[in-house]
Parts: structure tokens; sequence; C-alpha cells
């Protein structure tokens, strides 16, 4: 089976209009909302933010969901398959199962870490901030503030770092991104559609705007196997290994290990 969509490529005026649709209401939770709600509401200002997140993400689920509906109508397993390139990584030559591309995902995954969690590029970070020191995040932003005692035995916690995980890395920010833009991208930029899809997935964290630059260096070659090899888990892949350290942070605190 082809892994080719039919659907028509979007054209650049789409691909931003649709990218708006994802960014815009994450700046909204962040710069509007979180300011409003946070003096006056009676939940953890972190947890309140965390959700905020979610919600996001959740909502570029449902919308991945509706353009996959007007774009193929009854959504069958065939279908999406071939329209988001739901198979194993495909031999650009030989058209056939290449699972030996999941190793490449490795010096990717080392790559993202080196820029992005290293902490030896964080003064990319702090230039933003001392330049627009009103962008910079507040303290509610950062997950790690989360990491306190009173949150000993909050097994919820676990539950909604779980919610942001799946959300996160596979039905909210990879089936927007890497699922449904991705493979509609080569019409408009061509060869580099995988580079613009990065630019795009950095410039969408206004939320933390202040590490987009990071983001731009970091995340550059998240798409790049899943357009060489017409397969979608590769980007999962790649992104998805950050929900391990997560998980455990989440999992030691709820045990009062940290």
């Amino acid at each position: 089976m082809s892994n080719e969509t039919e659907v028509k490529q979007y054209s650049v005026s789409k691909i931003i209009g649709l990218w708006a649709l994802v960014a815009l209401p994450m700046a909204f939770f962040r710069f509007v909302l979180m300011p409003l709600l946070a003096p006056v509401v009676s939940i953890h200002p972190g947890i309140l933010y965390w959700l905020f997140m979610i919600l996001g993400m959740i909502w570029q689920f449902a919308l991945s969901v509706l353009i996959l509906r007007r774009e193929l109508g009854r959504l069958t397993w065939r279908k999406l398959q071939k329209r988001l390139w739901l198979n194993h990584p495909v031999h650009p030559k030989t058209k056939r199962t290449y699972k030996l591309a999941y190793s490449f995902t490795i010096p990717i995954i080392l790559y993202a870490f080196f820029f992005e969690s290293s902490g030896l590029f964080s003064f990319m970070e702090e230039a933003v901030n001392r330049l627009f020191p009103a962008l910079a995040p507040k303290s509610y932003t950062l997950i790690e503030n989360l990491a306190t005692p009173e949150f000993e035995g909050a097994w919820y916690l676990l539950g909604i770092a779980l919610i942001s995980c799946l959300f996160n890395y596979l039905l909210g920010e990879e089936l927007f991104f890497r699922g449904v833009l991705l493979p509609q991208m080569r019409g408009a930029f061509g060869k580099w559609d995988w580079a613009m899809n990065n630019v795009l997935f950095a410039a969408y964290h206004l939320h933390k705007i202040s590490e987009i630059p990071l983001f731009l260096v970091g995340s550059l070659f998240y798409g790049f196997l899943n357009v060489k090899y017409r397969s979608f888990w590769p980007s999962v892949i790649i992104h998805g290994v950050e929900a391990i350290p997560l998980l455990a942070a989440v999992a030691a605190v709820v045990l009062g290990l940290i």
C-alpha cells in the first residue's frame, strides 16, 4: 500500500493558520488566564498551569480529528494509516519496511538532550529573559517547582502526568505537528518541509517564549526521519523519551523521595 496521501498539499497560509489555532490558545492560557486566576483560585498555581497546558494539547487532538474528518470523511484505519503515515519506516529506494530506521532515532535523541537538557545552552533562554523581562517564566510555569513535600502521597499528580504525556507525545503535539501538518508541507516548503515543521513546532511554544531559541536548535531533527522514511513513529520515539524522566520525577515526588 502506498504511503502517499491523496489529500491536497497545504498552502503556506493554511499551515500558518492551523499553527495559530494551536499556538495562540497556549499563549492565552499563559499570559491572560493564569495572571487572572492564579491569585484567586484555591488550586496550586503550578497544577492550574499544568492543567491549562493539558487543555491546550487536548484541543490540538480535537482539532486534528476535525481536520482529518473534513479531509477523509469516515475515519477508517486504512485512511488514517495513509494520511498520517501510521506504519513502520519504509526504505525510500526499496519501498520495503525498514525497521532499522528506528535505531536512527538514538543520535537525534542524544542531540536533543545535549541542547535542551544538558544546561550548556541555558544562556540562550537567559539572554531572552534579560532582554524581555516581562516574558520571563513565572515560578508556576516551571514543573520542577512542584517537587515539594506538599505533594507527597498526591497520587493524582501521577495521573495528571500520565495524561500530559499522552497528549504531549502522542495525541496532541505529535499528532498535530508530525501527523496532520508534516505530510502536507512538502508542497509549500519542498525538501525542507521537516525543518519548517520544526520552526513551527518551536514557535508554537509561545507559552515558553524565552525557550523558543533553544527549541529551534534542540528539536531541529524531530521530523527528519518521519519524512525520509514516511513514518509517524520516529518523532514519537524522539519526543516521547522525555516522558521517562518526567514520570520518574513525579513518582519520586509522590513517594516522598524528593
